[in-house]
């Protein structure tokens, strides 16, 4: 610098490796912000750190080939079971969530009102008005529903289980069910955050009276669900009621506990129906000529009962 400048000295231009880093670091953050994806880093077995690689997220694909069509398309697994008429309901029963479940039962509905609906639930509980509307569209449904608690079937979805059709009511071994009495909702704002509410005191009886009312409705389904008096379920119902898979076979929540065969009685891979849709042949609903076409299902799919 020249002698006479006192002041700081400018700093060195960028130089390319340092606008490249910069760069690479811009469409990280931009593929950050991406809707269904996120970025990870992995490390070597030598400990050294991997670079940084995409992670998809969303609802796993399947081949499913349209009637007509040549070449299968990828739908979600979701779908794919939909057209199987199996349904799998694993979220809290919401206004939204029961809505779809109507919609798919009134669909099924119009394809065939005599095939039967196979429901498998792994619900933590939900609003019980949205699960007594469910409840009411399946007691509508000309067609048998096959309902099965597969981990947890708490509140309204313990109720939903008990309301498929008799005999067709099944839990796997570990599957549990808490009944619970309905209660006031509270409010929330858009974002998902407890809203206060003020309530006089004639709005809050109203509502505890319209809370006490669906529990009524509930005390008096299950009794016709179990076969139990109105008065023994009030009583269960006084405090959370935790029931294993044997215990609801016994109170008559659930008619059977689906078990697999021992290894003595089975007699091919096709004996195993849980979750299966129909073997190797409706894997594109292709209508081939060296396949068998099995005949429909009837009963429960699983293999063994408790």
């Amino acid at each position: 610098r020249a002698p006479w400048y006192a002041g700081p000295l400018p700093e060195p231009a960028p130089r390319l490796e340092s606008i490249v880093g910069m760069l690479a670091q811009g469409l990280c953050c931009v593929f950050a912000f991406m809707p269904g994806a996120s970025l990870s880093r992995s490390r070597a077995p030598g400990g050294h750190r991997d670079s940084t690689r995409m992670m998809a997220k969303g609802t796993p694909q399947v081949p499913y080939k349209y009637p007509g069509s040549e070449t299968p398309q990828w739908v979600d697994v979701f779908n794919r079971m939909y057209r199987e008429r199996i349904m799998f309901l694993g979220q809290d029963i919401e206004d939204d969530f029961a809505n779809t479940i109507i919609a798919v039962l009134l669909y099924l509905e119009n394809e065939d009102r005599n095939a039967p609906v196979q429901m498998y639930m792994n619900v933590g509980g939900g609003v019980t008005k949205a699960g007594l509307a469910m409840h009411d569209t399946m007691n509508m449904m000309p067609y048998e529903i096959q309902t099965v608690n597969m981990g947890m079937c708490a509140q309204i979805a313990a109720f939903l289980v008990a309301s498929g059709t008799k005999g067709k009511r099944f839990a796997l071994p570990n599957a549990r069910f808490m009944l619970q009495n309905p209660r006031i909702e509270e409010p929330v704002d858009q974002q998902g955050r407890p809203r206060r509410r003020v309530m006089q005191a004639t709005e809050m009886r109203l509502e505890v009276a319209e809370v006490l009312r669906d529990k009524k409705r509930m005390v008096e389904g299950l009794s016709g669900f179990t076969g139990r008096s109105v008065e023994s379920i009030q009583e269960d119902f006084k405090r959370d009621f935790y029931l294993n898979a044997f215990e609801a076979s016994q109170y008559g929540i659930i008619d059977q506990i689906l078990l697999p065969k021992r290894p003595t009685k089975i007699k091919s891979k096709a004996d195993i129906k849980f979750g299966n849709f129909g073997g190797p042949e409706q894997r594109y609903q292709d209508d081939t000529a060296d396949v068998a076409v099995r005949p429909a299902r009837e009963g429960p799919p699983p293999a063994g009962v408790f």
